[in-house]
């Protein structure tokens, strides 16, 4: 049994993607559970082995979200600080949007 492949969604070679672990974390459970239905312990084992880097790559990826998130988080307040230092409102805002751009990104990968 061929299923797809996850490829066309990932968003590069070498970074995690949370959309493409997910869909091979399904196909992996999809297998495992075929196999498991059939008597097929090799399918099975397969199946689980698919699942488990899938979900290794879903906590990659999502660690690097908020690491992501914590960086731009860190600049928006550096930036909304500096801004505010220097009576600059249009910096102030700027940093404050990209805080509360890294706060969503924090918030969506813990």
């Amino acid at each position: 049994m061929s299923l797809p492949t996850a490829s066309v969604f990932k968003m590069s070679d070498n970074a995690p993607s949370k959309i493409s672990s997910s869909f091979e974390s399904a196909k992996g459970a999809i297998k495992e559970n075929a196999g498991w239905a059939i008597g097929n312990e090799t399918m099975q084992a397969e199946g689980a082995a698919t699942r488990a880097k899938a979900d290794a790559e879903y906590k990659a990826a999502q660690a690097q979200g908020y690491a992501e998130g914590t960086a731009d988080s860190f600049k928006g307040s550096i930036k909304d600080t500096v801004g505010s230092v220097i009576g600059d409102n249009q910096m102030q805002g700027e940093g404050k949007t990209s805080k509360a751009k890294g706060d969503a990104k924090k918030s969506i990968n813990s």
